[in-house]
């Protein structure tokens, strides 16, 4: 699956996406390396644009590549080797077997998403977009996640999505979080300090976030998501397999959102760069190109 398009589906494990960002880690320093050795390759033949090449190739490398390969590598090694599925919903019922599960090195996945981010999308996405609007009333989210709200998806304790009807509101107020924004929204939002990364550390009752906004709930559900033994909460009613139906799409539809911009975002960067290094070697645009398209993962359009 990460070695070409990103199908995500309700079989797609935690440690899948940990590979993905193994593969972004091994592809882009397998650009690095190339770009390195032709820079060796011209000092050894003295060709006249070696100095203006290596020039290049460094400020690609440092400000570009060796950033995406750090914060790549370290958010696979915060999602480690756990198979469980991204869209891991607790098992619904009156108990404490149906309450969320924050999951492992949340901290250590946040940076790593974070030093991507920074480098491949800039000021682009807001971590503030949506509104902080319940899609069943239209009345304001609070700050400990009252019925009915997406944040009690991220709670503990007996069945904390509530009865059949207040889990119904649950679920289609996490799927109306994430249909209201896009990737970078939700990678802006993963990022940024006291705002997604809070709501899916959370592992009480109170949710941290009052008023939270759309962009806030879909980064939290992709945190959780991916961490590694992330769980979401459920209902109180064993009964009412549809909520968890709705809660495992809406999971899935915003770990593709921000993955796939992600992955967009990687490769437009890096092709930049490279149209750079391109011009100070001055080869042929019918030369073999450095790196690939097949190299970096897609995404399902």
């Amino acid at each position: 699956m990460v070695g070409g398009v990103l199908g995500f589906d309700t079989n797609t494990k935690k440690s899948d996406v940990g590979n993905y960002f193994k593969k972004i880690q091994e592809t882009v320093q397998g650009t690095k390396d190339k770009l390195n050795k032709i820079v060796a390759d011209m000092k050894s033949e003295n060709n006249p644009n070696a100095s203006i090449t290596e020039t290049a190739v460094n400020k690609l490398v440092s400000e570009t590549l060796s950033k995406i390969i750090d914060g790549a590598k370290i958010a696979s090694e915060a999602i480690g080797s756990d198979n469980n599925p991204i869209a891991n919903v607790a098992t619904a019922g009156n108990d404490a077997a149906a309450g969320g599960v924050k999951g492992d090195g949340i901290e250590n996945l946040v940076k790593g998403i974070k030093d991507l981010v920074e480098v491949i999308l800039g000021d682009k996405g807001n971590a503030e977009a949506g509104d902080a609007n319940k899609a069943s009333d239209g009345g304001s989210r609070t700050a400990n996640a009252a019925d009915g709200e997406a944040g009690k998806l991220f709670a503990t304790g007996n069945g904390p999505a509530g009865d059949q009807n207040n889990s119904k509101k649950v679920a289609t107020d996490a799927a109306k979080a994430v249909g209201a924004v896009t990737g970078a929204d939700i990678l802006q939002a993963m990022v940024k300090d006291g705002g997604a990364a809070t709501l899916a550390k959370n592992s009480a009752e109170q949710v941290a976030g009052a008023n939270a906004k759309d962009s806030v709930i879909a980064g939290g559900i992709v945190l959780r998501a991916i961490a590694k033994g992330g769980k979401f909460a459920n209902g109180n009613n064993a009964g009412n397999a549809d909520v968890a139906t709705v809660i495992k799409g809406a999971a899935i539809s915003a770990v593709t959102k921000a993955l796939g911009t992600l992955t967009i975002a990687i490769r437009n960067t890096i092709d930049v760069g490279l149209k750079e290094v391109k011009g100070a070697i001055k080869i042929n645009a019918t030369d073999t190109p450095v790196t690939t398209d097949n190299q970096t993962p897609e995404t399902k359009s």
